[in-house]
């Protein structure tokens, strides 16, 4: 008798997603849902005898958000006496504030986790939002540490950040700026809700009706694909995953894969492992019929991780598919209630040798002497009266 194995560690929902989608793979539906079952029973039992419930003394707050605010304003403050003397321009001044208080939010975002983990691994907070069962990083992360960035009306970055928390609230100020984006949230849910309903309407339209109506159209041309064409393994897996082949896949004299197979996780491990390439895949775009699709250009459906059954009405899910998202990222808006969630823009720099002689320079705002530049380069002045550096 096999020994059964016992994994002792924390399951989130992306481990859940995981493991499900590996005894599908492994067991059939069939299987997996008898033991989903079984899971569903467990988790009720064990959710109503914890009886989690949620406090204010539960929201920990990060003990060195304080410092970080500090030396944020610090360089500010900097940013501002340059702007005063002309040497920092108006739209780099705003560039650059947004930058600073964006690294500490997100410094502040990546020390939510740790810090649960060290001083209260079950509280409530932590179980409920990093378990995927409610709340997610951007919610706790307006709670204990600091709302950030927000957005105005016309979705543009306001320079001047909130730096309390929910939790130790929020001054007159911070008040009135964060009103911008619980507005905004309420007026996109009642109206841009429509426009997504909309747009999935027309996306139906179009494609209702593309069905699966043969299994073969008698195709001989395919996609290529290759791991050595810059893709990674992870997006290498995912191409390939469900899809046909469009050709045999041959590794010197051996065939390890016969045209029209459909490609599973472990036959893409082969193609890994010997390095196969070309890959000649079979997609909808090679596929010989005009007003329908068949069985082997379509592929497996993620529903049962089978090949698509035939008179499935895959046009519309198509439709649905990518009219679905337009109504969560309306209601995102109203869920982060109008904080900044972009990136910054990122800099890459390189030196080089330059001499120019300038005559003479232009009056700023001012009235210092000032020379114009389209790069972004440390430059040295010499003066017939000092030498100076400054760096732009």
């Amino acid at each position: 008798m096999t020994e059964q194995a016992f994994y002792n560690k924390v399951m989130n929902g992306t481990a859940m997603k995981r493991l499900i989608s590996r005894l599908i793979d492994h067991f059939g539906m069939g299987y997996t849902s008898h033991i989903l079952d079984q899971l569903k029973t467990l988790g009720f039992h064990q959710a109503t005898a914890t009886s989690i419930s949620l406090g204010i003394d539960d929201l920990l707050t990060i003990s060195s958000k304080r410092w970080l605010v500090q030396d944020a304003e610090q360089q500010s403050s900097l940013l501002e006496k340059h702007h005063h003397y002309g040497n920092v321009h108006a739209v780099e001044k705003l560039r650059q504030s947004i930058e600073i208080w964006y690294a500490t939010s997100e410094y502040l975002r990546q020390e939510m986790n740790p810090n649960f983990q060290m001083t209260d691994p079950s509280n409530p907070v932590y179980l409920m939002s990093f378990s995927g069962a409610r709340g997610n990083a951007s919610q706790i992360h307006q709670l204990v540490g600091m709302r950030g960035l927000m957005s105005d009306p016309q979705g543009q970055m306001i320079d001047l950040p909130i730096q309390s928390n929910l939790r130790e609230g929020l001054s007159l100020t911070e008040y009135i700026i964060s009103c911008y984006g619980a507005r905004k949230g309420v007026v996109d849910t009642a109206i841009r809700t429509a426009d997504a309903g909309y747009l999935t309407r027309r996306l139906v339209e179009v494609v209702q009706h593309i069905i699966v109506r043969r299994r073969d159209c008698g195709t001989i041309q395919g996609i290529s694909v290759s791991p050595k064409n810059g893709m990674t393994e992870t997006f290498f897996v995912q191409t390939l995953m469900g899809r046909v082949l469009a050709d045999d896949i041959y590794i010197g004299l051996r065939c390890i894969a016969t045209r029209n197979q459909d490609i599973g996780i472990g036959l893409i491990n082969q193609f890994i492992a010997f390095r196969a390439q070309p890959i000649y895949i079979r997609t909808p775009f090679t596929c010989r019929s005009t007003s329908w699709i068949c069985q082997l250009c379509y592929g497996r459906s993620p529903t049962h991780g089978d090949l698509v059954e035939l008179g499935e009405a895959v046009g519309i899910i198509a439709g649905q598919s990518i009219g679905e998202p337009g109504t969560q990222l309306t209601l995102r808006t109203f869920h982060t209630g109008g904080v900044f969630t972009g990136g910054t823009s990122t800099t890459c720099t390189n030196s080089f040798s330059w001499k120019n002689q300038i005559q003479r320079g232009f009056a700023s705002s001012h009235t210092y002497p000032s020379w114009a530049s389209c790069l972004s380069v440390f430059y040295r002045l010499l003066c017939n009266y000092r030498k100076s550096g400054y760096d732009s």
